[in-house]
């Protein structure tokens, strides 16, 4: 059934350069997940859990922004009004080697104690203290880190730093607007600290790609004791449900960045007068004097202006802080209803259509249990409501004009390279999560209910928006089945939320995933990164070939992003045809993916030595292998071809041949790759398959032959059913003939 053999060792040139330290950088750049370093407080773990709004409070303002015991009592005095608007609060510090998000109340007043002894703790700083175990006061910067870390996203103090006075000299920019524009996390503040130069403190957001949003009537920049700076914010929103939906969006397309949301402190304590003005003016004359810079500049600067306005500014400070604190956590809620009602489906009829019903599994099957195996499969990819007409036989002509109407019959059931792939793969007893973007609308409640009734688990279905449509493929086809027109409204499918995505892996820690070309890049490559990160298995399924190369984006986009000089072996199997594999081929050659095509004489050796598999086939799998150690080739009536690892020299590719099986009778054409490459997927699922550090399966040759053979099992129960994937599909067909 297969023949092997081992490739000249002309070929050892296609091994891979260090995949070990390719594993070892990528770990080091995938996405932040809740680390060993991270403690979160009971309560925060409660919240984060149930998908309640949790804001974040930094805790330098404990330590360096007021005395004891005034700083805890303040501390306090802002977690309950967090808390009186809806959400939790969670201070963060650095204590006993952990970020602590969340303090409790000895921990609140350990570190007001502590005072200026506690380090200041930026990026810069993050990991001396955890490493020496000193205790940690965050700053903007940190506690930006740290949120994100712990997956929130909107966070409360008083004012963010900036570009300093005097900087065209002394160079002195606060590392709160770099991280700004690279942590995804909305900052909610009273400005910039009018101890800073406010306009070139704009002007480096601006360079950053940070959005400057002004919170309430005025678009006018506050300046932090002042309501007024007489700066022009870019932007104005006036109520906190419109700041969550910039926050949702900003994080549903995965910007990467965050963003300054300016409430001006509250009329009653702002500054009327010149007085905070000379009293800045005083503190940053006595600061040059004394040679005072760094980050040793702000605390000293605003206990100077506390003593020189007799405390006033204090008074102004906390004030301020306590409103920022409101506003956070009003729209930290209205996040939190966003996200919750983007997870459930719209509550609508049923879909209307005649002919036949939306596809539904015959056999009984449980409700979702509501847990998962401890690495399950995870599906990313494409759900759609595949509705086809067809003529009767009747009206059937040589030429069909569009312009006119034909009696027929029309069938609706649920399509989608994902949803099919996810479908055949449960059915096959694989223990399988579905990821795809579906519309509050009919149709994605169908798709949603199509789901329910075969016991799949249907929480992980994204609502990208209210005007999002749920994907259709519409065709109309003579009465012999030839196609005559169709349109595919297919945008819905880029929607797919990267951010929603990294959360799944965290919740789920998939062992397998599978995902399908209609991604966009984006989407794909925060897939790869994040399957890299969690050691998962991943496959990709090509689904067409003007989608086949959306893999080879993502990955050259990862290369860009992240710096990675190799990006072989992050996507392990791939299952294309044929044609889809020459497109890939050529795509992988033009962005540099791959360095060479295999020489002319090592593809003729091999394609005599299998004679059943076209030279053209053999050369694009050799060119491909350094990016992708296991292909397996879809050929149709002719099997299939595999191309994967040596067992005792990985670096060289085996190929061989699959024979066909033959279905006895051909129905529907439609799903029986999608069930071919969910039988796959069950197959390593239920195998319990392990990527190494070199990032090569650790399935042998033999066993993918296998797994290979019994899959074609899945696509010709697909061929002779009506159905695309085919209800006879039971777990005992993946087992021993």
């Amino acid at each position: 059934m297969s023949a092997f053999a081992r490739l000249p060792g002309t070929l050892r040139r296609l091994s891979l350069s260090k995949p070990s330290a390719l594993r070892r950088r990528l770990t080091a750049v995938a996405t932040p997940s809740l680390s060993p370093y991270i403690r979160l407080s009971p309560s925060v773990k409660r919240a984060l859990e149930n998908k309640q709004p949790v804001v974040a409070l930094e805790s330098t303002i404990i330590s360096h922004g007021m005395p004891y015991p005034q700083n805890v009592e303040t501390a306090q005095q802002v977690e309950k009004i967090v808390e009186a608007n809806g959400s939790t609060p969670a201070t963060i510090a650095l204590i006993d080697g952990k970020i602590h998000v969340g303090l409790c109340e000895s921990e609140l007043d350990h570190l007001g104690k502590a005072g200026n002894s506690a380090v200041k703790t930026s990026r810069r700083d993050m990991a001396m203290v955890l490493s020496q175990r000193l205790l940690g006061a965050t700053t903007v910067s940190g506690t930006m880190i740290a949120a994100h870390m712990a997956g929130i996203p909107i966070f409360a103090t008083g004012g963010i730093g900036g570009v300093h006075r005097g900087a065209e000299s002394t160079m002195d920019i606060s590392a709160d607007l770099t991280e700004l524009g690279r942590t995804p996390v909305a900052v909610v503040c009273a400005g910039a600290k009018s101890i800073l130069d406010l306009p070139k403190t704009l002007e480096y957001l601006e360079t950053q790609g940070v959005p400057v949003i002004t919170f309430g009537k005025e678009k006018e920049f506050p300046a932090f004791f002042s309501a007024r700076s007489g700066l022009m914010a870019p932007w104005n929103l006036e109520t906190p449900e419109k700041v969550a939906a910039l926050v949702k969006t900003s994080l549903d397309i995965g910007l990467g960045s965050g963003m300054v949301v300016a409430a001006p402190i509250p009329e009653q304590h702002a500054d009327s007068s010149s007085v905070f003005e000379n009293a800045i003016s005083v503190a940053v004359s006595e600061a040059e004097t004394k040679g005072i810079k760094g980050k040793e500049s702000t605390p000293f600067l605003l206990k100077r202006i506390v003593e020189l306005t007799g405390g006033a500014s204090l008074t102004a400070n906390i004030a301020l802080v306590k409103n920022n604190a409101m506003v956070a956590s009003q729209i930290a809620k209205s996040l939190s209803s966003m996200n919750k009602s983007a997870s459930r489906p719209f509550a609508t009829g049923h879909l209307q259509r005649r002919g036949h019903s939306t596809q539904r599994r015959v056999v009984s099957r449980a409700k979702f249990s509501g847990t998962h195996s401890e690495h399950p499969l995870l599906v990313v990819g494409g759900a759609a409501i595949d509705v086809t007409a067809q003529i009767d036989s009747a009206a059937d002509g040589a030429k069909h004009s569009l312009a006119t109407s034909y009696p027929g019959t029309v069938h609706t059931s649920v399509g989608g390279v994902g949803q099919n792939v996810a479908r055949a793969a449960h059915f096959l007893g694989a223990d399988t999560v579905l990821v795809a973007a579906i519309g509050h609308d009919p149709y994605g409640s169908s798709i949603k209910t199509a789901l329910d009734d075969i016991g799949m688990d249907t929480r992980f279905l994204q609502y990208p928006g209210e005007c999002a449509r749920t994907a259709v493929y519409n065709a109309l086809h003579a009465h012999n089945g030839d196609l005559i027109a169709a349109v595919a409204d297919m945008d819905i499918n880029g929607m797919v939320s990267a951010q929603q995505v990294q959360e799944v892996f965290l919740k789920l820690a998939p062992r397998v995933v599978g995902i399908d070309g209609n991604l966009s890049i984006l989407a794909i490559s925060t897939t790869i990164m994040a399957a890299g990160q969690a050691g998962s298995c991943v496959l990709f399924e090509p689904t067409s070939v003007p989608k086949c190369i959306s893999v080879l984006n993502a990955l050259s986009f990862i290369k860009r992003s992240e710096a990675i000089v190799d990006v072989g072996h992050l996507v392990h199997v791939i299952t294309p045809n044929q044609i889809e594999l020459r497109r890939m081929a050529e795509v992988a050659l033009e962005l540099g993916l791959v360095e060479t095509m295999p020489l002319a004489e090592t593809v003729e050796e091999m394609a005599h030595s299998h004679y059943t598999i076209e030279a053209s086939i053999i050369r694009d799998a050799l060119t491909l292998f350094p990016l992708f150690p296991v292909q397996i080739i879809k050929l149709g009536e002719k099997g299939a071809a595999i191309v994967s690892p040596s067992p005792k020299t990985p670096t060289l590719p085996l190929v061989r041949s699959i024979r066909p099986l033959k279905p006895s009778l051909v129905i529907n054409s439609n799903g029986a790759g999608d069930s071919m490459v969910g039988a796959i997927l069950a197959s390593l699922l239920d195998r319990k398959v392990r990527v190494t550090a070199d990032g090569y399966v650790d399935i042998s040759p033999w066993e993918f032959d296998t797994i290979v053979s019994r899959a074609q099992k899945a696509s010709i129960l697909s061929l002779e059913s009506s159905l695309a994937i085919s209800e006879k599909l039971e777990p005992g067909l993946l087992q021993e003939d």
